[in-house]
């Protein structure tokens, strides 16, 4: 949380030292396809298959010379894409949903093509993602019993029931599975670092155009199992822009 500040203090600062006079703010919006990248070794596996991902926020144009802007902003990301894992005689399928407040960084060149009817730019950078949430619905087997329930990959606190239990026995079991999750250790980090390149088009100054790629620079397992065990995420997305604000120069 305090990386996450540090670089969001630290991007409000640039703006408000920069000539904005040149500034312009745009309302972006994708859509694309997040895949899960998995180095797992025993006791544990995991594999996830390609997903979903939607984006919604907003970036900022800063003209810094000639052909060149940087460009800040901040936006909300969420992932879904189902999956299935062991570990210790646990055997599970999930659907995993996660939200992530982002904050790019990134270096832009602009071409005019036809001033003020067509243009392209291509863009890359760092963003830095913090993780909102990151909860999976899941269907375990685990000694011949079916069970149904959440994990938090943030927190490592699970909810789970086994059908025909109810009261405190359904409790009971839900303790032992907890212990299991608790000595496996299988938690997310928080904080992702990713890098971020694409092109985009622009049509008529305001309209905007874009296909993207991004990656995770680091590995998202935490705790022990980061030792031998990896996970981070990629992202290709096709995107709209709305501009606002003044002319490019």
């Amino acid at each position: 949380m305090k990386r996450l500040n540090i670089i969001l203090v630290s991007t409000v600062l640039l703006i408000a030292g920069m000539n904005i006079s040149y500034a312009q703010v745009a309302i972006r919006t994708d859509l694309g396809v997040v895949g899960y990248t998995t180095t797992c070794f025993d006791p544990l596996q995991v594999s996830i298959a390609p997903g979903f991902a939607f984006q919604l926020g907003a970036d900022y144009d800063i003209h810094i010379k000639k052909r060149f802007y940087l460009t800040p902003g901040l936006y909300w990301s969420y992932r879904a894409a189902l999956g299935d894992s062991s570990a210790e005689g646990v055997y599970g399928s999930e659907l995993l949903q996660e939200n992530f407040l982002n904050v790019p960084i990134h270096a832009k060149w602009k071409f005019d093509i036809k001033p003020e009817k067509f243009g392209i730019y291509i863009y890359i950078g760092p963003t830095f993602s913090l993780g909102m949430s990151s909860r999976s619905r899941v269907d375990l087997m685990s000694s011949g019993v079916e069970i149904d329930g959440t994990y938090n990959y943030f927190n490592g606190e699970s909810d789970f029931k086994v059908p025909g239990f109810s009261g405190s026995v359904s409790d009971e079991l839900n303790d032992i599975l907890q212990e299991e999750f608790d000595a496996i250790g299988l938690r997310y980090s928080r904080f992702e670092a990713r890098l971020d390149c694409g092109v985009g088009f622009i049509i008529k100054e305001h309209h905007e155009i874009v296909t993207g790629y991004d990656f995770g620079l680091n590995n998202r397992m935490k705790g022990s199992l980061a030792e031998d065990n990896f996970m981070n995420s990629s992202t290709l997305y096709l995107g709209y822009r709305y501009r606002f604000g003044n002319k490019n120069k």
